[in-house]
């Protein structure tokens, strides 16, 4: 039947005439039919999500926002049902291993984190397609995804199709190849010699491609001297700044002891306020668009430190320079946008006028700063420079007293309004004001700025003191104590009286100093008149003497 035969009758004769036009024939036909059939091949992609779809609520999982874009995008990344405190990584995952890490955030108590990050501007990552956000913790214990898409999806579809397609033909050729190598060797070899070598010479020379990707990843340079001095001993593309070679090398080319990095790299920001991590053993700098933002270039063990950077929408350059003395040999670098302070969110200006985007923000558990005649930060002047801090405080319902310190210049709002106010040069010194307030949430704002000199500033508050005791202790019990003591000179006039009657008529003064008494010589002449006619005796003389007896009584 035709139909069993798809050649033609001329086709049938070459074949029979020339064997190898039939092979190449036959060669064709396969690819025709595979071109044909439906693909079976499916993006691994797919199985990812399925994996993330069926895992039991209690894993950790991650969810980001938007699900699709392109390089610049900012991507938010929130998630549940990680460890407490444990400190998770976001980056990117392909066939060919992982970004650098473009986020972190630490789980909460209640196992939720969020963060987010500028979709990288490298090729790799922009091709159409599904890419993998790829969240884990620092030791590798958990782990989870999501998928972002880029491009349009049937460009996905059709690049998939196409690479299944050529790889189907290229396995179809060589079954081809080697089903008649038995029947004609000789013809079948020059034909393979001729193509896989030429194309396997430029498939090496392209392997130096790579080198580009340094520019969008990290390009890490090591030298074998702690000052990176001279041309680098090892330049490669490094997805992540996150090391812990403890007492090893970064690389057999690299010296254990006594060696320095430096990692550098451009990418898209979007507006905001980026706080920046670093955990470090012993010393490093940190560079963004060439300005020094911290410099802790010495020896020390582990240790951690954060800044936070305000950036504009658009590229920015970072540069991490790094030195190993002896011992331990950490570094890991990463940031995320940061859209909340743990205590007062501090913005340093470049000015003294508080004018312009600030060239430093940082979160500060307090205000309590003596600088003297330092800066703040390298990327700050040591004089005529401002600040401003800004928080939100519960207050319980009270009077509290506000105190304020600063050399130079310095000023409170509260809720908006101006509650202390020095704003002038002027030496160490300090102010207070009492305020009484209802409970609830006060907004509190501290502005400050330096001249010249020394730089300090401080502010604190404290509940007032209760006005009750006050006028208890000033006004009241002082007079009591006079009054009390006032009778005691008053006996010292009876003693006076008391020496009146001295003379002999000791009785007769014991009834005179009773005042009351005044009107009893009224009634003494009743008992005279009627004790004298008693003695008769004496005769007409004795009422004689009687009445001298009563004048000398009056008298007295």
């Amino acid at each position: 039947m035709k139909t069993d035969n798809p050649l033609s009758g001329t086709a049938r004769r070459l074949a029979a005439q020339f064997p190898i036009v039939s092979f190449s024939l036959l060669a064709l036909l396969a690819l025709a039919l595979s071109a044909c059939t439906a693909p079976v091949y499916s993006p691994q992609v797919g199985v990812a999500t399925r994996a993330v779809v069926e895992r039991e609520s209690s894993d950790p999982a991650i969810t980001i926002s938007p699900t699709s874009g392109s390089a610049g995008v900012y991507v938010q990344v929130t998630g549940k049902n990680w460890p407490v405190s444990s400190l998770v990584l976001i980056t990117l995952r392909d066939d060919r291993g992982r970004s650098g890490i473009l986020a972190a955030s630490t789980a909460d108590t209640a196992g939720t984190i969020s963060t987010g990050f500028l979709y990288p501007i490298s090729p790799r990552w922009l091709a159409a397609g599904t890419h993998t956000v790829l969240a884990y913790t620092s030791d590798g214990q958990n782990e989870a995804t999501a998928l972002f898409q880029t491009g349009e999806a049937d460009e996905v579809t059709g690049t998939a199709t196409a690479a299944s397609s050529a790889q189907q033909a290229t396995t179809a050729q060589e079954a081809a190849t080697a089903t008649p190598s038995s029947t004609v060797t000789s013809t079948v070899t020059p034909t393979v010699t001729p193509t896989p070598t030429p194309s396997a010479t430029p498939t090496i020379t392209p392997a130096a491609t790579p080198t580009p990707l340094i520019i969008t990843d990290w390009r890490g340079d090591y030298w074998n001297n702690p000052t990176q001095s001279g041309p680098p001993v090892l330049t490669r593309n490094d997805l992540v700044i996150f090391f812990n070679w403890g007492e090893g090398t970064p690389d057999t080319s690299v010296a254990v002891n006594h060696f320095s990095a430096r990692w550098h790299r451009t990418l898209n920001f979007d507006a905001g306020i980026y706080r920046f991590n670093i955990e470090v053993d012993d010393g490093f700098r940190l560079y963004i668009d060439n300005v020094l933002i911290l410099d802790e270039w010495e020896e020390g063990p582990a240790r951690t430190y954060t800044v936070d950077v305000p950036l504009s929408t658009g590229r920015h350059t970072i540069q991490v320079d790094y030195f190993e003395r002896t011992g331990v040999a950490l570094m890991r670098f990463w940031w995320e946008r940061n859209e909340s302070f743990s205590g007062w969110k501090g913005e340093y200006f470049g000015n003294r006028d508080l004018q312009g985007n600030p060239a430093l923000v940082r979160d500060e558990p307090q205000i309590d700063f003596n600088w003297g005649e330092g800066r703040v930060a390298p990327n700050l002047p040591a004089d005529h420079f401002s600040a401003r801090w800004q928080r939100r405080v519960s207050f319980d319902a009270g009077t509290y007293r506000f105190f304020l310190r600063m050399d130079d210049g310095a000023r409170v709002l509260l809720d908006n309004q101006l509650i202390l106010n020095d704003w002038e040069d002027g030496g160490d010194r300090t102010i207070n004001v009492d305020v009484t307030l209802p409970a609830g949430e006060r907004a509190i704002q501290v502005e400050f700025y330096e001249n010249s000199g020394i730089a300090r500033v401080a502010f604190w508050w404290e509940l007032a003191p209760t006005a009750t005791p006050t006028p208890t202790v000033t006004a009241t019990e002082v007079p009591e104590p006079t009054a009390t003591e006032t009778p005691t000179p008053t006996d010292v006039p009876e003693v006076a009286p008391t020496e009146t009657p001295v003379p002999t008529e000791t009785p007769v003064p014991t009834e005179t100093p009773v005042p009351t008494e005044t009107p009893v010589p009224t009634e003494t002449p009743e008992p005279t008149a009627t004790e004298t006619p008693e003695p008769p005796p004496p005769g007409d003389d004795t009422p004689t003497v009687t009445p001298t007896a009563t004048q000398e009584s009056q008298s007295g």
